[in-house]
């Protein structure tokens, strides 16, 4: 078996604007550290298999199919053995919606295709091995049952009026040990499941997923590449509603970077890479989901929504008013319109008896968990925002009823969770039969 790994700086210029907290400006004035392509390549008997990873909130199709294809004519790896993810940071690099934007997306593509171009032509005898740990400190269910009966997504700090999460939390970590021939790190793959939207503000940052880095190439040595997979946490963030953390002492980013790294290496430490030889699979599956209808109620909100914001200049709403008049002008502006649908791809590739499952947008932990508990894997990792799903969220059916800010959307119609867990399942035990 044979790995390499890579990581290209994919930093934009200053003055994009930075996606994730709705439509106002938003341009980069600085950066608190640089984002980056991170790649690896498995190489192992006649199979290769690339996974590209990118500091970033979002990636469309048409953008994954330029990277795949780029990958595919440097090294020959067909695309359909190519899966890219994003790290979902809200301080990355712009979306393609205006100029400047759509000019250094050619820029970002290759560089994204180019460190696993690099990977490529590092490989080397490589030995891996897998493990597993948990921490529960700093991931939350945001979505919280109120004293009155209704549904609220971050209620705030000590409200007093909360009563109970309205879900569970992943606090699996799951890690990849990657060895050379002579037992030195050449990397760590690691998996967990909370947003990536601990910084805010008009500086680059790649979020705790750099900080993961940092303490991991503190431990290991600079070379060592950290490559972070991000869990299903369309419902989970990092804010502590009985406020035990103070983000002035240490920030957000910091303080879960440095927890995360610290486990991750300790997982890491107590696995063994033994694994010199493994079986490679991967297989994908389109699901076609449409977009979803919308309630009356839903509509109803809109229409009030909308008459509250009346009159007040767009450059006077606060972030969340300009977020929630875009939100109820997208809803009301789609009453009538046939709904559209799209195909969104399950990927799942298997490393020996690992295996890595490519969901698209922002998951529910509780798709997540259903797939680890039912994968014939002795380790699943849940990689969402992959293969160019673009963003939104994949919610539970019971959220609908319930309402908060993540059913929102119309993106996906309400059975699309179950769609994709169904695929990847399918896929999951297809693969799990080749190997047997």
């Amino acid at each position: 078996m044979k790995i390499g790994l890579a990581e290209v700086n994919i930093t934009p210029p200053l003055g994009m604007q930075i996606p994730g907290y709705g439509p106002k400006p938003r341009p980069a004035t600085g950066s608190k550290d640089e984002l980056f392509a991170k790649a690896m390549v498995i190489e192992s008997g006649e199979a290769v298999l690339a996974f590209i990873v990118l500091d970033i909130i979002s990636l469309d199709l048409d953008s994954c199919e330029r990277i795949r294809n780029r990958v595919q004519e440097y090294t020959g790896i067909p695309p359909e053995q190519v899966m890219i993810s994003c790290t979902h940071t809200h301080t990355g690099p712009p979306r393609p919606t205006d100029a400047a934007a759509l000019s250094f997306y050619p820029t970002l593509e290759a560089k994204a295709a180019d460190a696993a171009v690099l990977a490529y032509g590092r490989r080397e005898e490589a030995r891996i091995g897998c493990g597993r740990g948990s921490e529960d400190s700093v991931a939350f269910n945001r979505r919280f049952f109120m004293k009155d009966g209704t549904v609220q997504t971050n209620p705030g700090i000590l409200n007093p009026n909360i009563d109970r999460p309205e879900g569970p939390i992943d606090p699996e970590v799951l890690v990849v040990r990657i060895d050379n021939a002579q037992g030195e790190p050449l990397g760590i793959v690691s998996n967990y499941a909370v947003h990536t939207d601990c910084v805010s503000g008009t500086e680059y940052s790649g979020d705790y997923p750099a900080y993961i880095s940092r303490t991991i190439k503190r431990l290991y040595g600079e070379s060592v590449v950290s490559l972070f997979f991000q869990g299903a946490c369309g419902n989970i963030n990092h804010i502590d509603v009985q406020g035990r953390h103070d983000p002035k002492v240490i920030p957000h980013r910091i303080r879960m970077g440095n927890i995360l790294g610290l486990e991750i290496s300790k997982v890491r430490d107590k696995t063994k890479a033994a694994c010199s030889d493994v079986q490679l699979f991967v297989a994908s599956r389109l699901v076609n989901v449409s977009e979803r209808a919308l309630r009356k109620h839903e509509i109803e909100w809109a229409e009030n929504m909308l008459a509250a914001l009346k009159g007040i200049p767009n450059d006077k709403l606060s972030s969340k008013q300009a977020m929630e008049q875009m939100r109820a002008e997208q809803r009301l502006h789609s009453i009538g319109e046939p709904l559209s649908s799209r195909e969104y791809e399950i990927q799942v590739s298997a490393i020996g008896d690992l295996a890595v499952v490519a969901l698209p947008a922002e998951m529910f932990v509780e798709f997540g968990l259903e797939i680890k508990e039912k994968s014939p894997y002795a380790y699943t990792i849940i990689n969402e925002l992959a293969n160019g799903s673009g963003n939104g969220y994949v919610c539970t059916p019971a959220s609908y009823d319930r309402g908060g800010y993540e059913p929102t959307g119309i993106k996906f119609a309400e059975e699309a969770g179950n769609l994709f867990v169904l695929a990847a399942l399918d896929l999951l035990n297809e693969l799990h039969g080749r190997t047997s």
